[in-house]
Protein backbone atom coordinates (compact mmCIF):
# COMPACT_ATOMS: atom_id res chain seq x y z
CA UNK A 1 0.00 0.00 0.00
CA UNK A 2 1.70 3.35 -1.26
CA UNK A 3 1.17 6.64 1.15
CA UNK A 4 -0.76 9.63 0.05
CA UNK A 5 1.91 12.06 -1.87
CA UNK A 6 1.48 15.73 -1.01
CA UNK A 7 0.56 17.76 -4.65
CA UNK A 8 4.02 17.48 -6.32
CA UNK A 9 5.74 14.63 -8.20
CA UNK A 10 9.10 13.92 -6.35
CA UNK A 11 12.16 14.44 -8.10
CA UNK A 12 14.97 17.18 -7.88
CA UNK A 13 14.61 20.22 -9.63
CA UNK A 14 16.58 23.17 -10.03
CA UNK A 15 14.68 26.59 -9.18
CA UNK A 16 15.31 30.01 -9.12
CA UNK A 17 13.47 31.25 -6.54
CA UNK A 18 14.34 28.70 -3.61
CA UNK A 19 12.59 30.99 -0.42
CA UNK A 20 9.36 31.22 -2.56
CA UNK A 21 9.70 27.35 -4.04
CA UNK A 22 9.85 26.33 -0.10
CA UNK A 23 6.94 28.40 1.31
CA UNK A 24 4.96 26.75 -1.75
CA UNK A 25 5.76 23.19 0.07
CA UNK A 26 5.78 23.67 3.04
CA UNK A 27 2.09 25.18 2.54
CA UNK A 28 1.25 21.85 0.95
CA UNK A 29 2.45 19.49 4.06
CA UNK A 30 5.93 18.98 3.05
CA UNK A 31 8.73 18.99 5.75
CA UNK A 32 11.32 21.72 4.13
CA UNK A 33 14.55 21.36 4.87
CA UNK A 34 16.94 23.83 3.85
CA UNK A 35 21.14 23.20 3.36
CA UNK A 36 23.84 25.27 1.79
CA UNK A 37 25.83 23.06 -0.67
CA UNK A 38 29.61 23.58 -0.18
CA UNK A 39 32.62 23.79 -2.41
CA UNK A 40 33.44 20.03 -1.79
CA UNK A 41 31.38 16.63 -0.76
CA UNK A 42 33.11 16.32 2.45
CA UNK A 43 31.37 20.03 3.23
CA UNK A 44 28.24 18.94 1.97
CA UNK A 45 28.12 15.93 4.30
CA UNK A 46 27.90 18.20 7.91
CA UNK A 47 25.66 20.66 6.13
CA UNK A 48 23.50 17.27 5.35
CA UNK A 49 23.31 16.41 8.53
CA UNK A 50 22.42 19.47 10.12
CA UNK A 51 19.75 20.07 7.57
CA UNK A 52 17.90 16.53 7.86
CA UNK A 53 18.81 16.30 11.55
CA UNK A 54 20.73 12.79 10.74
CA UNK A 55 21.57 10.37 13.83
CA UNK A 56 24.53 10.75 15.34
CA UNK A 57 25.66 7.44 13.43
CA UNK A 58 25.55 9.49 10.14
CA UNK A 59 28.81 8.71 8.59
CA UNK A 60 29.66 11.52 6.22
CA UNK A 61 29.40 9.18 2.69
CA UNK A 62 26.77 8.25 0.54
CA UNK A 63 26.20 4.55 1.88
CA UNK A 64 25.06 6.24 5.28
CA UNK A 65 23.15 9.44 3.64
CA UNK A 66 20.76 6.89 1.64
CA UNK A 67 20.26 4.86 5.25
CA UNK A 68 19.26 8.22 6.50
CA UNK A 69 17.18 9.66 3.72
CA UNK A 70 15.58 5.76 3.74
CA UNK A 71 14.33 6.55 7.19
CA UNK A 72 12.45 9.18 6.22
CA UNK A 73 8.63 9.44 8.01
CA UNK A 74 7.17 11.81 6.42
CA UNK A 75 7.24 13.62 2.83
CA UNK A 76 10.45 15.81 2.86
CA UNK A 77 11.72 18.61 0.15
CA UNK A 78 15.28 19.12 0.52
CA UNK A 79 16.49 22.60 -0.38
CA UNK A 80 20.27 22.66 -1.69
CA UNK A 81 21.23 26.37 -2.59
CA UNK A 82 24.23 27.00 -3.65
CA UNK A 83 24.53 23.42 -5.02
CA UNK A 84 26.28 25.57 -8.77
CA UNK A 85 29.68 25.84 -7.05
CA UNK A 86 29.62 22.51 -5.71
CA UNK A 87 28.63 20.97 -8.93
CA UNK A 88 31.63 23.22 -10.40
CA UNK A 89 33.93 22.44 -7.65
CA UNK A 90 33.38 18.82 -8.07
CA UNK A 91 31.36 17.66 -10.84
CA UNK A 92 32.04 13.93 -9.96
CA UNK A 93 30.81 14.25 -6.07
CA UNK A 94 27.62 16.45 -7.53
CA UNK A 95 27.19 13.74 -9.80
CA UNK A 96 27.01 10.65 -7.16
CA UNK A 97 24.94 13.04 -4.69
CA UNK A 98 22.57 14.10 -7.62
CA UNK A 99 22.03 10.15 -8.87
CA UNK A 100 21.57 9.18 -5.03
CA UNK A 101 19.16 11.81 -4.60
CA UNK A 102 17.15 10.64 -7.87
CA UNK A 103 17.16 6.70 -6.72
CA UNK A 104 15.80 8.57 -3.52
CA UNK A 105 13.29 10.45 -4.60
CA UNK A 106 11.49 6.76 -6.12
CA UNK A 107 10.54 5.80 -2.54
CA UNK A 108 8.45 6.70 -0.04
CA UNK A 109 7.59 8.33 1.79
CA UNK A 110 7.82 11.28 -0.85
CA UNK A 111 11.04 13.37 -0.87
CA UNK A 112 11.82 15.95 -3.27
CA UNK A 113 15.88 18.24 -3.85
CA UNK A 114 15.27 21.62 -4.98
CA UNK A 115 18.49 22.74 -6.03
CA UNK A 116 19.38 26.34 -6.03
CA UNK A 117 22.04 28.49 -7.23
CA UNK A 118 22.23 30.69 -4.37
Amino acid sequence: MRRSRPPLTPGVYRVVDAARTADDLRRSGWDVRQATAARSSAELYPALATALALPSWFGANLDALWDSLADLDRPTALVLTGWDGLAAAEPDGAGRFLELFADRVREDPAFVVLLAAG
